[in-house]
């Protein structure tokens, strides 16, 4: 039986990119799927299989520096994308509303708003880790390493002051779209169903997740939006080297890399998200590329190593290829999945104010040269495999529907 499913999520690429295989393939199961995000990303979830509708977004507009190194700041801007969504939502015809809701984490606030005020089902996709009372990926992140790995503490002696802001911010929310629940409520809600877009063998604290978290790995579709690729004819190995889609504007890693790989027996394939100009970058050596963006799992087929800031979204397709990493994550957003990567042996880590061209070429030789690290990278693409991805994805979305009904 058909069904309509509502998407919500911000214009980000490392968000919305692994959800829009869940869309197609909804889609070609015969279900409608409507998309609430950002005019910038229309036509993608369009050519995805969507409806678009748009909201004002104010997301491309946030202080980057501030959002790696404030909690209270990523939350004020998480909170103005949900406000501005659910605005846009509830003002649409009463008479349509979806028969589900598949909400991204960072909109959280919007999605279980609006499954309340609807009274719908809702499932939320996690593209990073997971949290539970054994792993906060926000304390992770805001913390040092040697915390990563701990549930944050049970009793603070003191919440910091931007907690009680979000709290009210969500209570204002609630109380204008008719919503009886408590701030904490909606905030710590643990949904029936969270697809997590990373295998559980990622995962920190992986086996003390239940039933509520499929962890179902990268949901991988078409990425023709982002251009195409072909592997070069000098017959070396292949580099993927990228720093995203959000802090992507550092002009001297890139000039680094460029150097690193300069009479060195790699092809770099650098893709600068549209952060940095390639003119700014110099003379190119002959075995480095540069492109705003290519489909970056169309080159780790072919790759030997990514050189990755870590974002979660690179990573998981290096591991869904089986590709070691070196990783550089220049933001508090990033830092947690560079350390699991160390921890899991599936590659390096090195430190922004560390990068010469000479470190990354010693980082790259190290990872390469390494026979476990290979091993340890093919027994994670494995695993990608086993959970699932897109098929599985949409496999729990749709049973979830149908036990909610």
């Amino acid at each position: 039986m058909s069904r309509h499913f509502l998407f919500l999520c911000h214009p980000d690429h490392g968000h919305v990119i692994p959800n829009l295989a869940v869309v197609t393939e909804l889609a070609a199961r015969g279900h409608r799927v409507t998309y609430l995000t950002a005019p910038s990303m229309a036509e993608v979830v369009t050519e995805a299989g969507a409806t678009a509708v748009t909201y004002p977004s104010r997301y491309r507009d946030a202080d980057f520096a501030l959002v790696a190194n404030d909690p209270g700041y990523l939350m004020g801007v998480l909170l103005d994308e949900s406000e501005a969504m659910l605005a846009t939502a509830t003002a649409e015809p009463a008479g349509d509303r979806p028969d589900c809701l598949v909400y991204d984490t960072s909109v959280l606030y919007a999605g279980r708003v609006l499954a309340r005020h609807w009274d719908v089902p809702a499932v939320q996709v996690i593209p990073v880790f997971a949290s539970n009372e054994h792993f906060s990926f926000l304390n992770a992140m805001y913390n040092p390493e040697s915390s990563a790995g701990r549930p944050a503490p049970a009793r603070p002696g003191e919440l910091p002051g931007w907690v009680g802001a979000t709290m009210a911010r969500i209570g204002e929310l609630c109380a204008r779209h008719g919503v009886a629940a408590a701030p904490h409520e909606v905030w710590f809600e643990v949904p029936p169903l969270s697809l997590v877009t990373v295998p559980r063998e990622f995962q920190y604290a992986g086996d003390t997740f239940d039933e509520r978290f499929a962890f179902v790995g990268p949901c991988v579709g078409d990425r023709g939006f982002l251009g195409s690729w072909e592997p070069p004819a000098d017959g070396l190995p292949v580099v993927l080297v990228s720093l995203g889609a959000v802090f992507n504007q550092d002009e001297g890693f890139f000039r680094t890399c460029v150097e690193a790989f300069r009479g060195r027996p790699w092809h770099a394939v650098m893709t600068t998200g549209g952060g940095v100009d390639r003119d700014a970058l110099g003379d190119l050596p002959p075995n480095v590329e540069v492109h705003d963006f290519v489909p970056h799992v169309a080159v780790l087929d072919h790759a030997a190593l990514c050189v990755t800031h870590a974002g979660m979204g690179t990573v998981m397709e290096a591991l869904r290829s089986g590709t070691p990493m070196v990783c550089v994550p220049g933001s508090a957003l990033d830092r947690p999945t560079g350390w699991r990567v160390r921890e899991l042996g599936l590659g390096a880590v090195l430190d922004p104010a560390d990068l010469t061209p000479d470190a990354l070429v010693g980082a790259i030789t190290t990872v390469l040269g390494d026979p476990g690290t290979a091993a340890r990278s093919e027994l994670m693409r494995e695993a990608v495999a086993v959970a699932g991805g897109t098929t599985r994805a949409a496999d729990e979305v749709e049973k979830h529907l149908a036990r909610s009904r």
